[in-house]
């Protein structure tokens, strides 16, 4: 398939074809079909109740099957996963303004708009009626609206602007270990004022015994003393704040905050929404305002760019894209596993690594995201070149034709089987049992999605989007001959 650039193409109708199948990249529906099915290896934890209470007790043990397991996780799939669905999305961005005649369109902007705007609602609906806080659609909406002025912006300042959102990411990470050494020194001056005023009380007490003074005397004495000898109460807040960030950090052996958990996802719809609220709020706005922003913007912007420099249409060599893919994923576990590594020295005594360590053991996790994120597109793009294991790039291309479909198969799933309204096994399977059924998921969701289209040209949240967006009821169904 050819482009044409911004402005130039005949008017038509409508800027979409009845069966797009013409204007889709194969490799790209391959890349979002990969993203889609490995985001559920991290968010089976949240929605099975992998709590990271118990993922702290892993750290510490730091040995045997388990912990392995965790670990690999942890460095190949924690974030680069989301991130590759970012990176996907900011090309189909750019797939979706530079199709013939799109730019032509006064109506063209209206309708990009649109479908960021019902991307948004269903990621609403995602989160506050199927009660999934680590929802994406909405922040994903939010971004393309927020950088659609960008999508005429040349390929190497999309570039530089995803290197901007990187460093400023890093920055954000330094910031909170900033603001944690700074609780911590409060936290120092008010523990050695409180053990100053014990002493200087404890020695009061010793001295007035030894001369003989009436204990009435020492009451009243104490009760004037009290005003000045106790914590004020920004110190007392120091005092606990400091406290608050080290119990999070810290295993809890009486996994006290575990039950509570249990208890309330495992009740009916009511009461888990009302226990889920909260933490929905807060991930799509002062999560996304403080972090996810920066999180999606580095990758979406590099998918922007790789478009304009034809990365998935197979315009470099077979063996650059075996040395980036090889180069991006060797950096990218070697920074995961130096971050493991900073992680299991903070928990036992987050003091000690503070005063031990200048960075946070996430410092340059957004390096390591985008570099080992980059690697992934890059080996996947080598071996489809070599033309190898094609039944596995027709699956994947599949679910990625149907990334929304399936996304919602999975929320709907993973929630009524764990949570209380539905089969209640919230908290009731092992790290192994939840991969397990995450395999399990994959292949149902591949074959699904390999019959559907044999029948139809979208998916079903994929055809209702479309009849949102353009206000105009496609027909799905498939002729046969």
């Amino acid at each position: 398939m050819s482009y044409q650039p911004a402005g130039t193409g005949t008017p038509t109708a409508v800027p979409v074809s009845l069966n797009d199948s013409e204007n889709r990249l194969f490799s790209l529906d391959v890349l979002r079909g990969l993203a889609i099915l490995g985001i559920l290896v991290i968010s089976i934890w949240e929605f099975g109740g992998f709590s990271l209470n118990e993922q702290t007790r892993l750290r510490l043990l730091h040995k045997g099957l388990d912990y392995s397991l965790f670990g690999h996780i942890i460095i190949f799939f924690e974030g680069k996963m989301k991130a590759l669905f970012a990176l996907v999305f900011g090309t189909g961005m750019m797939l979706y303004l530079t199709r013939p005649n799109q730019f032509t369109l006064p109506q063209t902007h209206e309708y990009y708009i649109r479908r960021q705007l019902w991307l948004m609602a269903f990621g609403i609906i995602a989160a506050f009626a199927i009660l999934w806080p680590g929802d994406i659609l909405f922040h994903l909406g939010v971004m393309g609206i927020l950088l659609f002025p960008f999508a005429r912006m040349s390929r190497k300042g999309l570039l530089i602007a995803a290197l901007i959102c990187t460093v400023i990411y890093c920055g954000k990470m330094f910031w909170n270990y900033a603001d944690d050494k700074k609780a911590l020194r409060k936290y120092s001056v008010s523990k050695k004022l409180e053990e100053k005023f014990k002493k200087d009380s404890t020695e009061r007490h010793r001295k007035d015994s030894m001369a003989g003074m009436p204990v009435d005397s020492i009451k009243v004495r104490d009760s004037i003393g009290k005003k000045n000898d106790t914590l004020t109460r920004q110190q007392k807040e120091d005092k606990e704040k400091w406290e608050g960030i080290t119990k999070r950090v810290k295993y809890d052996s009486t996994k006290a905050s575990e039950k509570a958990e249990k208890e309330a996802m495992r009740s009916g719809y009511g009461k888990v929404w009302n226990h889920l609220l909260r933490r929905s709020q807060e991930k799509e706005s002062v999560w996304f305002y403080k972090t996810g922003f920066w999180e999606f913007g580095s990758l979406i912007f590099l998918g922007m760019a790789l478009f304009g420099f034809g990365y998935f249409n197979s315009s470099f060599s077979k063996n650059k894209y075996l040395l980036f893919g090889i180069t991006g994923i060797v950096i990218g576990f070697l920074l995961g596993w130096w971050r493991l590594e900073l992680v299991h020295d903070k928990i036992p005594d987050y003091e000690k690594y503070i005063k031990g360590h200048a960075i946070p053991p996430n410092q340059f996790f957004p390096i390591e995201n985008i570099v080992m994120t980059f690697g992934y597109v890059s080996l996947v793009l080598w071996l489809i070149r070599i033309n190898i294991l094609k039944w596995l790039w027709k699956g994947l291309n599949a679910v990625g034709r149907m990334a929304f479909t399936n996304y919602f198969i999975q929320i709907i799933f993973c929630t009524c089987f764990f949570y209380g309204y539905g089969f209640g096994y919230f908290g009731r399977l092992s790290q192994r049992e939840m991969y397990f059924l995450v395999i399990e998921i994959w292949l149902v969701q591949t074959v699904f999605s390999v019959l559907w289209l044999r029948f139809y040209h979208y998916g079903p949240v994929e055809w209702l989007w479309r009849w949102l967006i353009y206000a105009k009821r496609f027909p799905n169904k498939k002729k046969t001959v």
